[in-house]
């Protein structure tokens, strides 16, 4: 089931984008807008909290934990750099080419992030695994408009530019399968701690990012008060 839910936000991207023509730039604005909240809402009202709960409670686990934080944090920027930020909204013309760096970094992102998901009987927290799961269907369904919108201005035929979707789309579904059927199954806290550093770049990126003249215009202000409002809900109602 846990694999449906992640496919359907990518799902819902394409169809989002050939019924409501929702890649252009002010729509992706907003929903990076929203998803930027709700990622932060929920990264510190309980992921990064439940990280540190029942842990060991030395210095050296809480500084390897931070350090696993800052981590995350370091790798999205790096990815950033393939992907050109994509994942916070950044649109880019291709040139009718095929977008292969900004696929390949967006593909990478997807696998890593869900790798914290594991199986829901071996990981620290269930409730944050189950908020994680939301997280990364939430963010991913304006990516995958983004990027399907891009894939389509390549030239791309739809049914080529659907097939590299669906390549993106299998990305966290393969990360959830390898991080529960293999070693990485016992690292749950530590992937954890990778993820919220790249929520953290993520959802920072998006919110203060300035706008034209350097203003927040009234609807990404709208999208990020509805985001971390649910976040907040979610992180409330368990």
């Amino acid at each position: 089931m846990d694999y449906l839910i992640l496919l359907s936000s990518i799902a819902l991207g394409a169809v989002s984008v050939f019924l409501f023509r929702l890649h252009e730039l002010r729509a992706i604005k907003v929903l990076n807008a929203f998803t930027g909240a709700y990622l932060l809402s929920l990264t510190f009202l309980h992921l990064l909290p439940e990280l540190y709960h029942d842990s060991a409670g030395t210095a050296v686990s809480n500084v390897r934990i931070g350090a696993l934080i800052l981590c995350g944090f370091f790798v999205q920027l790096a990815l950033d750099f393939i992907s050109m930020g994509v994942e916070h909204g950044h649109a880019h013309p291709t040139h009718a080419r095929l977008p292969v760096g900004i696929l390949t970094g967006l593909c990478l992102h997807a696998l890593v992030e869900a790798t914290a998901l594991g199986g829901p009987h071996t990981h620290h927290d269930p409730a944050s695994r189950r908020l994680l799961l939301w997280s990364i269907v939430v963010h991913n369904y304006p990516v995958s408009i983004a990027l399907l919108g891009m894939l389509l201005q390549s030239g791309l035929s739809r049914r080529r530019a659907l097939a590299w979707l669906g390549v993106f789309a299998a990305m966290a579904p393969a990360g959830m399968f390898l991080s529960t059927h293999t070693g990485l199954a016992h690292y749950s806290r530590e992937l954890m701690a990778v993820v919220i550093g790249i929520f953290m770049h993520i959802s920072t990126t998006i919110l203060f990012e300035s706008g034209d003249a350097h203003r927040i215009n009234l609807q990404k202000l709208g999208a990020i008060i509805v985001g971390t409002t649910l976040g907040v809900l979610s992180a409330l109602v368990r």
